[in-house]
C-alpha cells in the first residue's frame, strides 16, 4: 500500500495483479525528491511525504503499515480527512486469470514443478486445488468497506500500461514505462492458458467464490468475452 502526501493518493494492493510492480513505480512519489531507488523488498516507510507499507519475507510484528493492508485499516491510519481528499486506486484482473497465477505462484512457492508437461493432469491438480479454497486471492477487502466500494479508479490488469498512464496524467507524475518493473515473470509457464486449464466444475467455484468480482467489474470467462464481443 502507499500513501503520497506530496501527490494526495492512495494505492491499496492486491493480489495476483502484478501489484509489486505497480506498487514499486508509484513508491518514489511517496518519499522526497531523490530518496528513491528500486527494490522487489521494502521496508515500511513513514515521511512527511508519506507511507509505503512493508514489503517481503518475515515483517516485523510490531509493522504499523503493510503491503496487502485492507481499505479500512489505511483510512483509520490516515484519518478521514485525507481519505476522503486523496486518489483512490488499485489494480483488478479477471479472476478466472488470477486465480491461475495464484495457482503457479502457490506451486513455485512450495518448490513444485510448474512446467505444463501433461495438460489433462495440469487440469486435475488446478481442480484439486480449486476445491480446498484456503490460498485463492480474494481480496476485495483492499477496495470494499462495509461492503461497499471505496475508490475512486481501478486500473485494469489487462491494460495495465494505458490505464497507468491514465492514472500519472491524473496526479500530474510522469509515466515512464521503463520503470515499471516486473519483478515475478516467469513463474507461470507461457502455454498455462485459462481455456485449457478450467473444467466446467473449475468454473463453478471460482464463478461462485468471486461473484462480486465478476460482476461489478464486468468480468467473464475469456471464451465467453471473445463470443460478446463477436455479437
Amino acid at each position: 500500500m502507499l500513501v503520497s502526501h506530496r501527490h494526495k493518493f492512495i494505492y491499496t494492493k492486491t493480489l495476483k495483479t502484478g501489484g509489486t510492480s505497480v506498487e514499486s513505480y508509484f513508491e518514489r512519489f511517496c518519499m522526497p525528491e531523490g530518496e528513491w531507488s528500486q527494490s522487489h523488498w521494502r521496508n515500511e516507510y513513514v515521511s512527511e511525504a508519506g507511507i509505503i507499507g512493508f514489503r517481503g519475507p518475515n515483517m516485523p510484528s510490531n509493522c504499523r503499515w503493510w503491503n496487502h493492508m485492507p481499505a479500512a485499516l489505511i483510512r483509520r491510519g490516515i484519518g478521514e480527512g485525507a481519505w476522503a481528499e486523496y486518489f483512490k486506486f488499485c489494480v483488478v484482473r479477471n479472476p478466472f486469470d488470477k486465480v491461475v497465477s495464484a495457482f503457479y505462484f502457490v506451486r513455485r512457492a512450495a518448490n513444485n514443478p510448474v512446467q505444463l508437461a501433461d495438460p489433462a493432469r495440469e487440469r486435475a491438480l488446478f481442480e484439486q486445488w480449486l476445491l480446498q479454497g484456503s490460498q485463492l486471492p480474494l481480496d476485495r477487502d483492499k477496495y470494499l468497506i462495509d461492503g461497499k466500494f471505496c475508490l475512486d479508479e481501478v486500473v485494469r490488469y489487462e491494460n495495465l500500461a494505458g490505464d497507468l498512464e491514465k492514472v500519472c496524467a491524473r496526479l500530474s507524475v510522469p509515466w515512464e514505462p521503463s520503470l515499471l518493473p516486473n519483478f515475478k515473470s516467469g513463474i507461470r509457464p507461457n502455454d498455462a492458458r485459462v481455456e485449457m486449464l478450467y473444467s466446467e466444475r473449475a468454473r463453478k467455484v471460482v464463478a461462485n467464490v468471486f461473484a462480486f468480482e465478476l460482476e461489478y467489474f464486468g468480468y467473464k470467462f475469456p471464451d465467453e468475452a471473445l463470443s460478446a464481443g463477436a455479437e
